[in-house]
């Protein structure tokens, strides 16, 4: 209702959303002229709708000019509460595929490891982190984190024996800092600050 609203007011005629099971959080739509569908994260499911509207909002806008509009405050600032992760941060490592076995992965390592730079004053500690290490080995990552649901996977290659806890400890420092650095910023902005923090 609050996406055919939007789009009745943009100009839309016919506007079409739904809830979908995504493992990651998205907004999928397809357009023909006049007319939009939408799918739409069920990690939204449970979000005022102020936080529907304002993304609703953003979007339209942004299919109907070239000049890109920004997600507003409120819309920001809900995706990255407590409140936010707090509903969605289990579903999310649920639905994770990279996620190793958690019954029978030892992470005292990767919490080892963020101690040591909490310890060290390189971090403050990040509340609700989730730390796991991935189901597979990678060659060419080192691991991935989310910022909304705050979760850090690291690639299990660094659960050998030969690498040093330093070389650890910088590969889940860059994790951590993609946590740490604002959502929603420009991508260049962003990788600029998550280097800062690497530095």
């Amino acid at each position: 209702m609050t996406f055919q609203k939007v789009g009745n007011d943009l100009g839309f005629e016919n506007v079409e959303a739904e809830f979908s099971a995504y493992r990651n959080l998205k907004v999928r739509w397809c357009r023909t002229l006049s007319n939009a569908s939408f799918t739409v994260s069920d990690y939204l499911q449970k979000a005022p709708i102020e936080v529907i509207e304002g993304i609703a909002r953003t979007i339209f806008s942004n299919l109907r000019t070239e000049e890109e509009t920004e997600y507003p405050n409120c819309t920001k600032e809900w995706l990255t509460s407590d409140e936010f992760r707090e509903l969605n941060q289990e579903k999310y490592i649920e639905r994770s595929r990279a996620i190793c076995d958690m019954e029978n992965a030892d992470d005292s390592r990767l919490w080892d490891a963020y101690f040591r730079l909490v310890d060290a004053g390189i971090i403050d500690r990040i509340k609700g982190l989730k730390l796991f290490w991935s189901k597979d080995v990678s060659v060419s990552k080192v691991g991935h984190s989310s910022c909304l649901m705050r979760v850090v996977i690291m690639n299990r290659r660094f659960l050998r024996d030969d690498v040093p806890k330093e070389v650890l400890d910088y590969f889940l420092l860059h994790g951590i800092a993609s946590i740490n650095v604002d959502f929603g910023i420009d991508f260049l902005e962003r990788r600029k600050e998550i280097a800062d923090i690497m530095a």
